[in-house]
Formats: structure tokens, C-alpha cells, sequence
């Protein structure tokens, strides 16, 4: 089958993308990929798909991009001619949708994540409303839905009418724990600091600002940021106006195949989303299974998938993500006991065996199976 999917989206960044493209294309199928291209740096490992890139200029609105976005997309999703469409979020749904009524081939939805309860929109009630009604009108026109997590999942299923949703969880492909000192190495850190670990997003109130507040707390300990994102010049002013240039760091976006190695090289993962918007309180963040598969003990945010994965793992503690003092107190307390951090260590180690892509990979070419 050749499938082709379309996402609004970097690819040089979006592991999930390349995740689902690799388990299709070794289960034999042909894959295609329409994507915005925010860079003119060449993609890196994806020899195997056929890309088709659209030029998109970051510094312009949003409310211009989507429509610029979407009228290019879609007769380019006609020129590829697939057996099937696979749109990856909602930003991506409308040309999908078009395309695959007039050439009469069935169409996945990929929701990454809880798009209309995401906190951008939460105080946004207009442009909420907008997305919500287009989801709404959208998903009637869709053969398969996939989410990523059994709560989102649920809530779709009662806010639409839906029957089955797959559970696509954010799991990474499984690779071995490596010896690593790349973070210090880096930043040029002294070798027996402890690395306390963030990677990922710099979105609003995603619990950064606590979490940086937390830091005068965490000891000789160095909190590392490695991402990007639109709250990025705030956090730095924030870091620079309290005078915490020595204990919290950034590190730019890295790319996923270089991503492990800078995880491996810390001592703790902190995966604190705030909740603000359900799509937040019912996330599964890819970090999480990141953190367990280099053997990091996580601190992370008390709420269902990730309080049940972190209970059931043994794998570190979870705790309100705006506690200041919980949070301080639980990075030293992990930091500071050897034993203890061996011990989430370990299970991380041993959790990692189950939460990875290639048992997950499963759900997405069994789906596939059915629209052959």
C-alpha cells in the first residue's frame, strides 16, 4: 500500500513522524510524506520516504501559514496518488480531508495530542471555538482515529460520537543506555555536577518558570534545558533577572538521532507539565519513556497516564508540577541518595524493555491491515 501522510510539522524534529513512516515502510509499505519545511537544512535519515517539503517562513502569523499551508498541500497530495492518507493533527486534517473525498481513499487522523484543550487555546475562546467546530466538522470525514493516550482517547470518543480509537503511545525506538558525558561536555561542566534534565517543548505555562524557580534549591546540581519553543526568550529573561546563569543552562533543539546520546549524559529527567488544558493533564510525553530508556529516575507531574506508568514502573515520583518546594525537595532527595537513584535507576532500565516503539509499532500496521 502507499500511504501518504501530511503533517504541519519540522521533520528534522518530530520523531513521531519518522517513528510511524519506519514501522510502515518494514512492514512493507510505500510511504510519502507532505510537511512544512521550516529550514533549508537537509533532512537527515529519511532516504527512505518520498518528501515533499513546503517552504514556510516561521516569522509570519499562524492565522496566515494554516491557509498558505493547506492550499499548497493539497494538490501535492493529489500528485502522490496513495492507496491511503494519514494526517498527523488537526493542523494537518483540512487538505488531507479534501484529497481523499475526491480521489476516494480512506483517511487516518493522527491526534498527537488533545488539539482543542491545548494551552495556547485554553484562554483563546475564539480561536478554541474555530478549532473545536472544524474538528468537529472534519472527523465525520475520517475512516480511522489515532491518539496517543487512553484518556484522549476517551474524551474524543465521548466529544464526537466515536467507535474505536487506537492508542498510539509515545514511545521511543529502543536503544541501549550509553556511556555519555555529552551535556558537560557541552556546557563544560565539571564531571561530577549532577545534571538534572528538561527536554523538549518551551510552550506556555508547560511548568518551566517553577520548575527554573526550583533550581536555587537543587544544590550544586544543574538544571538543563534542550529545546525550543515560544515561551524560549522568557525563560532566558527569567534565568538572567534572577541571576541563575549558574545553575540553569540551555542546550538548542538537538535532532532525535542525536537526542539519546545528551539524555544518557544526565543524572535525572524532569518531565513537570502543568495543567493547563486537558491535553496537558492527559499527556504521555514521549520524555518520560526517553528519561526510562537511559536509565534516568523521572520526576514527574501527578496526573493519570503518567502517575499510573510512573506507580506501576517504579521508576521515580510524581508530584503537583506548581509545588515549588515539592519539587525542590524531591531533586534533592533523589540526588542525594545513591542507593535510591540506582534503584528508579534500574527499573528505568528494565521498564524501557516494554515501553518502546517497536512493541507499540504493532497497533499502527495492524490498523493499516484493516484499510488494505
Amino acid at each position: 500500500m502507499r500511504i501518504c501522510m501530511v503533517a504541519f510539522t519540522d521533520l528534522h524534529f518530530d520523531y513521531r513522524i519518522y517513528r510511524e513512516a519506519t514501522a510502515l515502510r518494514r512492514a512493507g509499505h510505500e510511504v510519502a510524506i507532505v510537511a512544512s519545511s521550516f529550514t533549508p537544512a537537509p533532512l537527515e535519515g529519511w532516504d527512505d520516504f518520498d518528501i515533499h517539503l513546503i517552504p514556510i517562513d516561521r516569522n509570519r502569523s499562524l492565522r496566515r501559514l494554516y491557509p498558505l499551508f493547506w492550499r499548497r498541500a493539497y494538490p501535492l497530495l493529489l500528485d502522490t496518488r496513495p492507496d491511503a492518507y494519514h494526517a498527523h493533527d488537526l493542523d494537518a486534517l483540512w487538505p488531507a480531508v479534501r484529497a481523499a473525498r475526491r480521489l476516494r481513499r480512506p483517511l487516518v487522523y493522527d491526534s498527537h495530542e488533545f488539539w482543542i484543550e491545548q494551552s495556547s487555546l485554553v484562554n483563546r475562546p475564539l480561536m478554541r471555538s474555530f478549532w473545536s467546530l472544524l474538528e468537529r466538522h472534519l472527523i465525520k470525514r475520517v475512516d480511522r482515529v489515532i491518539t496517543v493516550s487512553q484518556s484522549i482517547a476517551e474524551s474524543l470518543k465521548t466529544r464526537y460520537g466515536l467507535g474505536e480509537v487506537v492508542i498510539l503511545r509515545n514511545f521511543p525506538l529502543f536503544r541501549e543506555k550509553v556511556q555519555s558525558d555529552l551535556i558537560r561536555e557541552t556546557l563544560d561542566l565539571p564531571a561530577n555536577r549532577p545534571i538534572v534534565l528538561y527536554q523538549g517543548g518551551f510552550l506556555t505555562e508547560n511548568g518551566l518558570r517553577e520548575q527554573i524557580e526550583a533550581a536555587t534549591g537543587f544544590g550544586d546540581a544543574a538544571l538543563v534545558l534542550i529545546g525550543d519553543g515560544p515561551s524560549e526568550k522568557a525563560l532566558k529573561e527569567q534565568v538572567r533577572d534572577g541571576g541563575l546563569q549558574d545553575r540553569v543552562f540551555f542546550i538548542p533543539r538537538v535532532p532525535f538521532h542525536q537526542l539519546h546520546d545528551y539524555t544518557c549524559s544526565a543524572d535525572l529527567g524532569l518531565c513537570l507539565i502543568k495543567d493547563a488544558g486537558k491535553s496537558f493533564y492527559y499527556s504521555l510525553p514521549n520524555k518520560l519513556f526517553e528519561y526510562m530508556m537511559a536509565g534516568l529516575p523521572v520526576l514527574a507531574s501527578n496526573f493519570p497516564e503518567m502517575q499510573r506508568v510512573v506507580n506501576e514502573t517504579h521508576t521515580g515520583v510524581t508530584i503537583d508540577p506548581t509545588d515549588i518546594d515539592a519539587i525542590r525537595q524531591q531533586v534533592t532527595e533523589l540526588l542525594s541518595d545513591d542507593k535510591r537513584r540506582a534503584t528508579c535507576s534500574q527499573a528505568c532500565l528494565e521498564a524501557a524493555q516494554h515501553y518502546h516503539w517497536e512493541r507499540e509499532a504493532d497497533q499502527l500496521t495492524g490498523l493499516y491491515s484493516t484499510l488494505g
